[in-house]
């Protein structure tokens, strides 16, 4: 019986059975690396399209007569400024850059910030505002002062109330000059005056106005932080038979008498004017209008003073 169903199936050859094997397993290991590569692929495919572009903000400082020992910088919304993009740390030998995917900055006009915080000393923290770009954007340069207090300014016609424009600043203190600028058109002006003054002592304000209008000067405590004064100043009339004349020196002598040695009541300073009424050769006599700071009012002066130290005014 046995040898019968051995005889109805013939052996199978042995090396065809393992060829067949392993021609099966190479389809199978070739199959496995075509859909490996083309996964690959995809992905590879899917990682580029998700890509994002990135945007580099730079940064310059200009420290003057200034030493701070680091920067902090942050990047953050306009309209979230407690949630900055990014902050971070630089050192003064570093130059200040950020990278940032540009998809991340806001896109409304000027709707992102830069912040520059000096270390080291009580600097005034700095700000710039920018718009979302691509590549890299720049900002306007920042520079670094003495720490400071300020004093916002305005000056004003006491007459009327409408603003003196571009009158020039002064701020003093025991003859040092403290900082000096301009008012703008509506008559305002913001002073940084250095924290290193002498805080005990009153400063020493000068405006010196365009046009009819005489150096007006006083002296006053400027405190911590931020201080806001106006100034109203008013014009000089001249009645009948009088001239307005303008100092051309500093330090010139308006006395009580013509004599040289009449004693001295004060000493004027170019910019103030005089109100001539009377002339002896080379000497003088009128009226100065001199503003008391305690008062807070003007108050007219009669004195001679010398031609060489006056002007008449157009």
């Amino acid at each position: 019986m046995l040898m019968e169903i051995i005889k109805k199936r013939p052996m199978v050859k042995p090396a065809n059975s393992i060829e067949k094997i392993c021609l099966f397993l190479l389809l199978n290991i070739l199959s496995a690396q075509d859909s490996l590569v083309l996964d690959s692929s995809q992905s590879q495919s899917k990682s580029k399209g998700k890509e994002s572009k990135t945007v580099s903000i730079t940064a310059v400082v200009n420290p003057v007569n200034v030493m701070p020992t680091a920067y902090r910088f942050s990047i953050y919304p306009r309209n979230h400024p407690a949630e900055p993009f990014i902050q971070k740390l630089f050192f003064p030998s570093e130059s200040i850059q950020i990278i940032l995917p540009s998809n991340i900055l806001n896109t409304d006009t000027l709707g992102n910030i830069a912040k520059l915080e000096p270390l080291g000393a009580e600097y005034e923290h700095q700000y710039r505002m920018f718009n979302v770009g691509s590549g890299e954007i720049k900002l306007q340069p920042f520079t670094i002062r003495v720490p400071s207090d300020i004093l916002k300014l305005i000056v004003l016609k006491e007459e009327s109330g409408n603003p003196i424009p571009f009158s020039e600043i002064r701020i003093t203190q025991n003859g040092a000059l403290l900082t000096n600028s301009k008012t703008d058109t509506s008559g305002y002006v913001r002073l940084r005056i250095p924290v290193t003054r002498n805080k005990e002592e009153p400063v020493l304000v000068s405006i010196k106005p365009n046009g009819q209008f005489p150096t007006w000067r006083s002296r006053f405590y400027i405190s911590d932080g931020i201080n806001e004064k106006t100034v109203m100043i008013s014009s000089i009339s001249p009645e009948k038979g009088e001239t307005i004349y303008e100092v051309i020196d500093d330090l010139s002598p308006f006395r009580v008498g013509p004599e040289n040695g009449a004693a001295v009541l004060f000493f004027l300073n170019e910019g103030d004017h005089v109100v001539i009424s009377k002339v002896a050769g080379d000497r003088f006599y009128g009226r100065v209008r001199i503003y008391l700071d305690q008062q807070e009012m003007y108050q007219n002066e009669t004195g001679w003073i010398l031609k060489k130290h006056v002007l008449r005014k157009e």
